[in-house]
């Protein structure tokens, strides 16, 4: 793991309680008016059976879908997001850096139908960890549903092209956050990077958000080829 890479999930670590506040009271509009349900609104449209929340933080994707009768689980790098999901009083969800995931247990569940990433490919190297594990863990044209910020908005005043940036925590509620990089990539890499490892793009969508009437987020559905 390159030092950016660690220098993610440290910052992660020190943001998991403000950051899981932020959750909890609703504290970013771009989420209560657009993203949630936009991840939400994706995932339950392909009809899928099972899912693997990838990224799932302090896990309220995971419990909105158990309310709607999906079977799944839910996986973060962040031991202390995951002590905070499980103690909402349900046992499946599970600490694993996305690299080890074809190491890991859920259950009964051997393969899923769907992957879920809801922001949470942050570094370089987390597409090429995330479509390794769909060999082994997703099934036969399983999908990988990806919600993340939009390049050409996220991209800001920089040069449109892949590299490393730092999140910017403006206008989050009254929290201090320690800064975390990212790895910013064009909407074409995304998908290069996808099809290159044999997942075809069966869907791009882009929310709106009603105040700005621009682009919220970008979200990529992928099919294992």
């Amino acid at each position: 793991m390159d030092n950016k890479e660690q220098q993610i999930l440290c910052s992660w670590a020190i943001n998991a309680d403000p950051w899981t506040r932020v959750v909890e009271q609703k504290l970013l509009e771009s989420r209560v008016l657009v993203t949630d349900n936009a991840i939400l609104e994706a995932f339950v449209e392909l009809k899928p059976r099972t899912f693997l929340d990838i990224g799932c933080g302090e896990g309220w994707l995971c419990r909105e879908l158990w309310k709607r009768g999906f079977e799944g689980w839910g996986v973060d790098a962040i031991a202390q997001m995951v002590e905070t999901a499980l103690g909402q009083g349900d046992e499946r969800f599970v600490v694993s850096s996305y690299r080890d995931l074809p190491l890991q247990s859920f259950g009964s569940i051997k393969q899923f139908d769907c992957f879920i990433c809801n922001f949470s490919i942050l570094g370089e190297s987390t597409v090429s960890e995330i479509a390794h594990a769909g060999e082994s863990l997703l099934q036969p044209n399983g999908k990988i549903i990806i919600q993340t910020l939009h390049p050409h908005i996220a991209c800001g005043e920089l040069p449109y092209e892949n590299g490393w940036r730092s999140t910017s925590w403006l206008g989050i509620g009254n929290e201090e956050f320690h800064p975390a990089p990212w790895y910013f990539r064009t909407v074409e890499s995304w998908i290069e990077e996808f099809h290159r490892r044999n997942y075809r793009l069966l869907k791009l969508i882009e929310p709106i958000h009603p105040k700005t009437n621009s682009p919220a987020s970008i979200l990529f559905i992928f099919e294992r080829q």
